[in-house]
């Protein structure tokens, strides 16, 4: 079955339509302002529109919509819970219905870092494997786990996130976080320009 994927960066968004492991076809959005999502919508609904007129796929025939977080969010709400800078409006914005209401489809919700892990248990470099930690290097710094074959969420939806937010170094730069010396304010793509 054919689904609708959306991974939301911090400074990208890219649509796809996929079937099991295969990409279908996708499209990458500049968010104009990454500092909200709301702006953002109508786009992302646009480019998922386009891309299933240009496959022949009616909408109506996706199992749903995927969104790839760059923050904390609530799986089993399918809510943004926090965010760090990066879209500060989203948890206002109560996506499910969004979702339902532009593309007629039930709307899912992970943090962009476990989706990765779950892309490489499915498909790539972790596949077969049930015991998985992966750190994610982009604007930002993620992280996730999986025991057993299943993710690591916790109660705050925080379990396993190995990634930006741990301090590397107590003379540091501030981070976006507010904390000081953060893997990801040393070490990530928003970073690292600043060290010349």
């Amino acid at each position: 079955m054919v689904a609708v994927a959306v991974d939301l960066g911090g400074t990208h968004a890219t649509c796809a339509l996929v079937r099991d492991a295969e990409v279908l076809a996708k499209q990458t959005l500049t968010p104009g302002d990454a500092g909200k999502l709301a702006p953002l919508l109508p786009q992302l609904a646009d480019a998922v529109r386009n891309l299933s007129c240009r496959l022949g796929i009616s909408l109506g025939d996706c199992a749903g919509l995927v969104l790839g977080f760059c923050g904390i969010a609530g799986a089993d709400s399918g809510r943004v819970l926090s965010t760090n800078g990066k879209y500060d409006d989203a948890p206002g914005i109560d996506l499910p219905a969004w979702c339902l209401k532009e593309l007629g489809l039930p709307f899912r919700i992970e943090n962009d870092a476990r989706l990765a892990l779950l892309g490489e248990r499915g498909a790539g470099a972790a596949r077969g494997y049930d015991d998985v930690v992966m750190i994610t290097l982009g604007t930002g710094i993620g992280g996730a786990a999986m025991i057993g074959g299943k993710l690591l969420r916790g109660r705050h939806y925080q379990a396993g996130c190995l990634g930006g937010h741990l301090a590397i170094h107590p003379r540091g730069r501030r981070c976006t976080c507010g904390a000081i010396g953060c893997a990801e304010s040393e070490a990530s793509t928003w970073a690292l320009p600043c060290l010349c």
